[in-house]
């Protein structure tokens, strides 16, 4: 009987090439081979389930090597999995994608080895034997995106950029949460969790506790001077809560993780709470607390910004001298957005005449001559009609969705400046769309640069933690210019946690792609790009945010959760 294609393959190159790097020992080799040998399976997956190889490395040399190590099951995530076989909320739940059914066989794409019932269930839904392997979780996340609805019901929203959202209300969309004491015992686990968040803000809490009981599953709303109250429902609830939890929040794809945390945003009306969540174990099941906390951003001063970034500064200021150009804003919200406008007029200062159009989607307000009522809601060429008649220096222009945006962008930029915003991880992706879509052309003429945008968390002084961020990033060339720290994560205190207030800073990375710079070819990737743009020693997000941490700005957590689950 001949081998599964891939797994000669697999067990020849995988096991030398985590020697090589400095992941493996031989013992662990041998072992691994050995339990591979009689459990099956695929050797990656063998040694993360049994604990030879570190989860976090792994992903890290994978981020850099599965091409060579997968190749087929790479191309199969990016081009056509088989995602008819698992649905989109099981897939989410889990950050796992269906890569390819083959033969009986079902290859499956997971980032993490700790649900040992998780297999044979897959199994029995399938019908099927599936056999699962472990892949980068951005690989898994670009899939996730590309492929499966991010609304899996209604207002439970996942994201492959940013945190996950459940939508406590929305009117617009006839979404509203009901009383705890009002819902039926059988009602989905969304509903109970709206029920209970909403019930805690209703208490001014700033923590809730959820916690399993032989009779009851029991939540207790903690407020700001330790005041408390309490809220019991029926037992059969807490498997469904627990479930969505973890899912929203990632602790459910992130594996094996003590204390096992994660976050997720609750909005209601376009106001958006962050819940920092943390589960425990206990003897009746885990017990989840959540921290809900309103965020803060912090506004560098336009001279830091200078400082800290030249190459924008430069490109902002000839911009200005010519009175024309593009500027790219890439931004995986509406809150890094306003990071990023908000740095880029920063550095603009008066150098401009202040006649602005700022356009939210659908909706103008703006500065001496672009006026419109509040809410009102115009349609794209009114909006630019509008502009060009106030004779507007500066457009900002909302995310980019549709294939046209970058056209119009491009040519609203030969007579003023443009701020246009697209959806996107960092500067290299937008830079890799522009390329593969053939949009290059439209604004070679005219874009001075791609700016990228990220806020991350800032490291709580009180009860900050040592972290050894170099033990993690060890392997591999491209992490060893990384400084050596001190680096430090927050372990959650009353002064931070139970603060009510997310304090949030924000990072930056520019692509400069103005006169004397080479526009990249079609087909070229963002991970090269990445590569040789760092090399020619620019700040890119994860080295910037990195030294952010090593200043004891931002929590090191923050910047490992852009490197392992986001970089593409």
């Amino acid at each position: 009987m001949t081998e599964p294609r891939g797994r000669a393959r697999d067990r020849r190159l995988l096991g030398e090439m985590l020697i090589e790097a400095g992941l493996l020992s031989r013992d662990g080799l041998a072992a691994g081979l050995e339990e591979q040998r009689l459990s099956g399976g695929r050797l990656g997956f063998t040694l993360l389930r049994s604990g030879h190889v570190g989860a976090s490395a792994f992903h890290l040399f994978l981020q850099d090597n599965f091409a060579g190590v997968s190749a087929d099951v790479a191309e199969a995530l990016r081009s056509g999995p088989a995602v008819d076989r698992i649905p989109a909320r099981l897939a989410h739940h889990y950050g796992m994608v269906p890569a390819r059914a083959e033969g009986g066989v079902l290859e499956l794409a997971v980032a993490a080895a700790d649900s040992p019932g998780l297999i044979p269930a897959l199994c029995e839904l399938t019908g099927l034997r599936v056999e699962p392997l472990v892949c980068p979780p951005s690989l898994i996340a670009q899939a996730l995106e590309r492929f499966y609805p991010a609304e899996v019901e209604p207002g439970v929203i996942y994201r492959s950029l940013g945190d996950n959202v459940l939508v406590l209300s929305d009117r617009k969309r006839g979404i509203r949460p009901h009383l705890p004491e009002l819902l039926p015992e059988g009602a989905r686990a969304a509903e109970w969790l709206r029920a209970v968040a909403v019930e805690g803000m209703r208490c001014r809490a700033r923590r809730i506790e959820i916690e399993p009981h032989p009779e009851e599953t029991r939540v207790v709303f903690r407020g700001v001077h330790g005041d408390e109250s309490r809220l019991l429902l029926p037992r059969s609830t807490h498997a469904g809560l627990s479930r969505i939890l973890e899912g929203l929040s990632r602790i459910a794809a992130r594996g094996r993780v003590v204390p096992r945390e994660g976050r997720l945003a609750l909005a209601v009306d376009g106001r958006t709470i962050s819940a920092a969540v943390t589960a425990l174990p206990t003897f009746e099941g885990d017990a989840y607390s959540l921290d809900l906390r309103e965020d803060r951003f912090e506004s560098p001063a336009p001279e830091s910004l200078r400082a800290d970034l030249p190459w924008v500064a430069s490109a902002v200021h000839r911009l200005a001298d010519e009175s024309r150009g593009l500027l790219l804003l890439a931004s995986p919200g509406p809150a890094e957005e306003q990071a990023g406008v908000g740095a880029l007029l920063s550095l603009l200062g008066d150098r401009l005449p202040r006649r602005m159009a700022f356009g939210p989607p659908g909706r103008i307000a703006g500065t001496e001559g672009i006026e419109g009522p509040s809410g009102e809601d115009l349609p794209e060429e009114v909006f630019l009609e509008r502009a060009a008649a106030a004779r507007a220096d500066l457009l900002v222009l909302p995310m980019f969705e549709r294939p046209g945006d970058i056209a119009m962008a491009a040519a609203q930029s030969l007579e003023r400046v443009v701020i246009a915003s697209i959806r996107a991880s960092d500067a290299f992706a937008v830079m890799e769309r522009l390329a593969r879509s053939g949009a290059g052309w439209a604004v070679e003429e005219t874009l001075a640069g791609i700016l990228a945008a990220r806020l991350m968390e800032s490291l709580c002084v009180f009860c900050r933690r040592p972290f050894d961020l170099l033990g993690l990033l060890s392997p591999g060339p491209r992490h060893r210019a990384i400084g050596i720290g001190p680096y430090h994560s927050s372990a959650g205190c009353a002064r931070c946690r139970g603060s009510g207030v997310r304090v949030l800073e924000p990072v930056f990375e520019f692509l400069p792609l103005g006169r004397g710079e080479e526009f990249p070819r079609p087909g070229t990737s963002a991970a090269l790009l990445r590569e040789a743009f760092a090399g020619r020693g620019h700040p890119t997000l994860l080295g910037a945010s990195l030294r952010m941490a090593a200043r004891g700005v931002v929590d090191v957590r923050e910047p490992l959760r852009l490197l392992l689950h986001e970089q593409q």
